[in-house]
C-alpha cells in the first residue's frame, strides 16, 4: 500500500466518523423520502423484487454468495435513481459513492425460481458517509434469507471524502 493510498484511507475514516447530531439531522432530511432511523425500525424502505435464475446459482443449486452483494449494489443504484434528485447526472461525474465496507449474514438459501424482495433503507448518516441496510426476503414464505449492510463514503472525483452537500 502506498503512502498516498494510506493517506486517502485515513482521510476517509476521519471524515466518515465526524458529525454532530444537528448536522446528521439536516443530511438525513435531505435524503428524503427515506425516513430517519436505524435499521428495521424505519417506516419506509426502498423495495425491489427479482427472481432467481440459473445464472444466479452455483453448482450446488443455490444462489451464490457473491450474488447477494451484486443484487445489493443493483438495488442501491435503483434506490438512488428513484429517490435522489439528479442522481443519474451527478453520480460518477460530480461525486463518487465508494463502498467502504460491506457485511452479509446468510440465513437460508435461495434456489432457482425463488422470488426475492430486497428491502433497503438508510440506517445511519455521518459526516461523509451513510450506511444502507437491506434484507433479502423469500416472497413465497415471507422468511428473511439474508441481511446486508454497506457503508458508503461520499467523495469528490479525486476520491477525497467530503461532507454531504446541504442541498
Amino acid at each position: 500500500m502506498t503512502a498516498n493510498t494510506q493517506k486517502q484511507g485515513t482521510k476517509m475514516n476521519e471524515m466518515a466518523s465526524k458529525s454532530t447530531n444537528s448536522e446528521r439531522d439536516r443530511r438525513t432530511a435531505s435524503v428524503a423520502p427515506v425516513t430517519r432511523g436505524k435499521g428495521e425500525g424505519m417506516e419506509r424502505k426502498y423495495e425491489h423484487t427479482v427472481r432467481v435464475t440459473f445464472c444466479n446459482t452455483n453448482a450446488e443449486g443455490n444462489m451464490s454468495h457473491d450474488e447477494y452483494a451484486r443484487l445489493f449494489g443493483v438495488v442501491r443504484e435503483l434506490m438512488g435513481l428513484d429517490m435522489i434528485p439528479g442522481f443519474k447526472e451527478a453520480a460518477g461525474s460530480r461525486y463518487l459513492l465508494k463502498t467502504k465496507n460491506a457485511y452479509y449474514d446468510y440465513r437460508r438459501d435461495f434456489r432457482f425460481g425463488d422470488t426475492i424482495r430486497v428491502r433497503m433503507g438508510v440506517a445511519e448518516v455521518t459526516g461523509a458517509s451513510f450506511t444502507l441496510q437491506g434484507d433479502f426476503t423469500n416472497v413465497a414464505s415471507g422468511d428473511i434469507h439474508a441481511v446486508g449492510r454497506q457503508q458508503i463514503v461520499f467523495s469528490d472525483m479525486k476520491v477525497v471524502p467530503n461532507a454531504f452537500p446541504k442541498s
